[in-house]
């Protein structure tokens, strides 16, 4: 095996998501009916890739996406043409910017995400123009990272991250890391709102004086905590059987408690309710 094959190896086994029996938390045909072109998809996956990531950024989630949407919501033809290229689809596919170890920033189907815990976040007040000037930055940043180099996988695996303190990590991060785990860690989409001068998050300074300067934060680095805490995005709920509730949760199914499951199905995280 020579050590391209044997990368390409190591990189899918690093991203491989584990296989749960349990029911995932959130429901992605319920969220991708919710969804819109410029929304922040964050993911709490499971792969070693993604553990490794909360842990060296300090958040919950691992990656960042940006929802791209479907084809012909994009408005600039050129765009357009360009998505094309990168993947043929059909024009309902719904897409989205993501980043692997092996191909760099790239663009995939939503459905790729199926079973995954996504949370999403949507820019407060953001216009139809400002959302295509930032998915046009984003779009233009595709194939960033393609390199192949074994730096990321030492920089991710070989350090011990987990005995340094949270600013420590941070710190080293902003430092050391290169295009590929930039991209990996979603700071294309961080840099595609600060195109369009949207804050991500506030830095507020307190001068001498009585007043207070507000500043646009842009670190080197962007990752999914940025967006989870900052003030100027919000979380976008999808509930699971979004189309039947139609006066809120009271009006569910529901048959109980889980306490009263047989033992056996206690392990699920989830229950299904009958009809």
């Amino acid at each position: 095996m020579n050590s391209q094959r044997f990368y390409q190896w190591l990189c899918e086994r690093l991203q491989r998501q584990p296989d749960h029996s349990d029911w995932p938390l959130g429901d992605l045909e319920s969220q991708r009916a919710q969804l819109r072109p410029c929304d922040v998809l964050l993911v709490d996956g499971d792969s070693p890739l993604d553990r490794r990531l909360k842990v060296l950024t300090g958040s919950r989630f691992s990656r960042v996406l940006l929802y791209i949407g479907r084809p012909h919501e994009v408005a600039d033809p050129a765009l357009r043409s360009l998505l094309a290229d990168y993947l043929p689809c059909r024009p309902d596919t719904q897409l989205v910017l993501d980043a692997s170890l092996e191909r760099g920033l790239c663009v995939r189907d939503l459905s790729n995400l199926h079973d995954l815990h996504l949370r999403v976040c949507r820019a407060q007040n953001l216009s139809e123009a400002e959302c295509q000037d930032a998915l046009r930055f984003a779009i233009s940043r595709v194939g960033t990272g393609t390199q192949h180099t074994w730096s990321t996988l030492a920089l991710l695996w070989l350090l011990p991250w987990r005995t340094l303190a949270r600013h420590a990590r941070r710190r080293l991060l902003n430092r050391w890391a290169n295009d590929l785990l930039r991209a990996i860690t979603g700071t294309a989409v961080g840099e595609a709102f600060a195109f369009i001068q949207f804050p991500v998050h506030p830095l507020v300074k307190e001068p001498g004086d009585a007043g207070t300067r507000l500043l646009r934060l842009q670190p080197r680095v962007f990752h999914a905590a940025d967006f989870d805490h900052s003030p100027y995005f919000d979380v976008i709920k999808a509930p699971y059987l979004l189309d039947k509730v139609p006066t809120g949760f009271g009006a569910l199914p529901w048959k109980g408690n889980a306490g009263a499951l047989a033992p056996e199905q206690r392990k699920r995280h989830l229950s299904v309710v009958d009809g």
